[in-house]
């Protein structure tokens, strides 16, 4: 993750993260000699698009259906109006779980280092000062009865500037 935040810090992240999780599944795969299963981005799933998906070839009809947010922490009121968004990508699509991804930093830091190079546009507008939205998120997630809620421990980068990414997901039980 280390390379991530270096050289994608004025990007959402979303889409490179998704790729490392399906490298990493794969590799996984491969190096336990795990040979019938194998992750996709993107697959279509009837008419829904599934952002990862595992297929066991022994059971091609039924793929394990993983979708993926990345978000800031002053997204969506700071997740006040989150839950709507989370019953989309779990329930309507019917996904088996449902990954989510929050970064947060300094606002000081990172516009150091965007005045530095000249950056735009400033996602530090995406981000709060308040802690408000951990209890915000962790409370409309738990709100779904039909999962399991695994939060994980946050990852901290240093660099370019100091930037924490807490990692939540929502398993279908």
């Amino acid at each position: 993750m280390i390379f991530l935040n270096h050289n994608y810090s004025n990007q959402k992240q979303e889409l490179l993260i998704r790729n490392i999780l399906l490298e990493e599944l794969n590799e996984y795969f491969n190096s336990n000699n795990f040979t019938d299963l194998k992750a996709f981005a993107e697959i279509r799933v009837g008419k829904v698009r599934i952002d990862l998906t595992v297929i066991d070839i022994k059971n091609i009809d039924n793929p394990v259906r993983i979708e993926l947010k990345y978000q800031f922490t002053n997204d969506f009121k700071q997740f006040l109006n989150y839950k709507g968004v989370i019953y989309n990508d779990f329930e309507n699509r019917k996904s088996d779980m449902f990954i989510l991804i929050i970064s947060n930093w300094k606002k000081e830091d990172k516009k150091v280092f965007d005045n530095k190079w000249k950056i735009s546009p400033d996602l530090s507008k995406y981000i709060t000062s308040s802690d408000n939205w951990k209890v915000n998120i962790e409370s409309i997630l738990k709100s779904f009865k039909q999962a399991e809620l695994e939060i994980f421990n946050k990852l901290t980068i240093n660099k370019p500037y100091r930037t924490e990414y807490y990692f939540y997901n929502l398993k279908r039980k």
